[in-house]
C-alpha cells in the first residue's frame, strides 16, 4: 500500500473504531434493527390476523367434512382448528360451552350468537363443496368430471388504461427515501461533528503533522462511512431475510432488488454529502459555528426530502426525471422513482455516472475548502475566505 493510502487508512481506522465502540452506535444500531423486524412483522401479523377458530366438525364416512373445512380455512387465510365430534349432539354441547366458535353438521352450520363474518363464507363454502359431491354421485359422475365441472373460470382480463396497484411499491420506496434521508444526515453529521471536534482541540494539528489535509478529510470520509456502509447493509439484510421469511400479502416482486438500490444509493449520497459536510465543518471552530456553516446545505437536503413526497403522486413527471439524474436529489428521488414506476436502465446508469462525477468534483472542491481551512482558529471562516487562502 502506497504511503498516501495508507495514511487515508490509519485515519480510516482510527475513526472507525472509535465510533464503533461508542455505547451509543451499539444502542442505536440494536433499536434500528429491532425497528426494521418489528416493522416489517407487527404489519404482516395485523394485517393476516392471529385469531385460532376452533370449529367443532361432525365426522361421517360418507361426508368428509374435517378435511374440506381444514382446506376451505386454509384456501381462505382463515386459521382455524378442527375438532372432529361423534354428532351433532357433540358438537352444539361444544358451543354452548364456549369450546368452539362453530359445529358443522351435514347440511348446518351451528353459531351460539352471530355467525363470524369471517368464519362464515369458510364453512358455507365447505358444505357447499359437499352438496356438490353428493349431486354429482347421484347424476353419476367421476370425480375428475366433477373437479373439472367446478374449476374456476379463467376469463382474459383486459385494462383499457393498465395502472398497477402502487400501494406497496409506494410504501417501500417511502419507507427506503425516509431512511435514505435520515442516515445521510446522521453520518454526514458524524463527521461534520469530528472535523470540528478535532479542530476545536487542536487534535488535527497534531495529525496534520503526519498526514496531508485531503488524507485527513478522505480518512475520516472513510472510516465513518465504511461504519455507516455496515450499518446500513445490516439493516437492508436483515429487512430482505425478515421479508423472504414472513412473505407479507401483496408484495411486489421487485421489493428485495429495491433495497439494493437503496443500499446503492446511499453509498453515493453518503460520499458526496459527507465530504461536502467535513469541507463545510473545517470553516468553524465550535460546533453551533459549524450548524450555521452547514446551514445551506441542510436546507438543500430538506428541499430534495419534501420535493420526493411530491414526487409520489407523479413519478414520471419530467422534473422527477430530472431530480433523480441531479446529483444533489439523486439519493433521494431515485430509489423513490425506482420503486413506483419503471426506470430505464440508461437512466439508472446516467444518475450513477453523473454523481461518479460529481463525488470527484466535490473532492476536488471539498479538498481546497479543507486545506484552506481546518488550520485556522477564531470566528468561523468565510467560505470565499477558505477557497483563496491556499493561494
Amino acid at each position: 500500500m502506497s504511503a498516501p493510502l495508507s495514511a487515508i487508512w490509519v485515519i480510516a481506522r482510527r475513526d472507525l473504531s472509535t465510533r464503533a465502540r461508542s455505547k451509543a452506535f451499539r444502542i442505536s444500531s440494536a433499536v434500528m434493527l429491532a425497528s426494521v423486524i418489528l416493522g416489517i412483522v407487527i404489519p404482516t401479523v395485523v394485517l393476516r390476523g392471529t385469531t385460532t377458530y376452533t370449529v367443532a366438525v361432525v365426522g361421517a364416512a360418507d361426508e368428509p367434512l374435517p378435511p374440506l373445512v381444514a382446506a376451505q380455512a386454509k384456501a381462505a387465510g382463515v386459521m382455524v382448528t378442527v375438532r372432529e365430534v361423534s354428532d351433532r349432539a357433540a358438537g352444539v354441547a361444544l358451543v354452548d360451552a364456549g369450546t368452539a366458535i362453530a359445529a358443522v353438521a351435514p347440511g348446518e352450520v351451528i353459531w351460539k350468537n352471530a355467525p363470524n363474518t369471517r368464519l362464515a363464507p369458510v364453512l358455507d363454502a365447505a358444505l357447499a363443496r359437499v352438496a356438490i359431491g353428493q349431486r354429482a354421485q347421484t347424476l353419476g359422475l367421476t370425480p375428475a368430471q366433477l373437479g373439472s365441472l367446478v374449476a374456476p373460470a379463467a376469463p382474459t382480463v383486459t385494462r383499457l388504461h393498465p395502472a398497477p396497484d402502487k400501494g406497496p411499491q409506494t410504501v417501500i420506496a417511502l419507507v427506503g427515501m425516509i431512511l435514505l434521508f435520515v442516515a445521510l444526515n446522521f453520518y454526514g453529521a458524524y463527521v461534520l461533528t469530528g472535523v470540528v471536534e478535532e479542530k476545536s482541540s487542536r487534535v488535527v494539528e497534531v495529525l496534520l503533522a503526519r498526514v496531508r489535509p485531503a488524507q485527513l478529510l478522505a480518512g475520516k470520509v472513510l472510516g465513518i462511512g465504511l461504519l455507516g456502509i455496515g450499518q446500513f447493509l445490516a439493516l437492508a439484510v436483515v429487512g430482505a431475510v425478515t421479508l423472504r421469511i414472513v412473505k407479507p400479502a401483496n408484495l411486489p416482486a421487485g421489493a428485495v432488488p429495491l433495497i439494493g438500490v437503496v443500499v446503492l444509493w446511499f453509498v453515493l449520497g453518503y460520499t458526496f454529502y459527507s465530504i461536502v459536510y467535513g469541507a463545510l465543518g473545517s470553516l468553524a471552530s465550535r460546533t453551533e459555528d459549524a450548524q450555521t456553516a452547514t446551514a445551506p446545505l441542510s436546507a438543500v437536503m430538506a428541499v430534495a426530502y419534501f420535493g420526493a413526497f411530491t414526487a409520489i403522486g407523479k413519478p414520471d413527471a419530467w422534473w422527477v426525471t430530472a431530480g433523480s439524474l441531479f446529483p444533489p436529489t439523486a439519493p433521494t428521488f431515485m430509489p423513490l422513482r425506482a420503486g413506483l414506476t419503471h426506470v430505464p436502465a440508461w437512466q439508472m446508469g446516467l444518475a450513477v455516472l453523473l454523481m461518479a462525477l460529481a463525488i470527484i468534483g466535490m473532492v476536488q472542491a471539498g479538498g481546497r475548502l479543507y486545506r484552506g481551512a481546518v488550520l485556522h482558529t477564531g470566528g468561523r471562516l468565510r467560505l470565499r475566505q477558505a477557497w483563496h487562502q491556499t493561494h
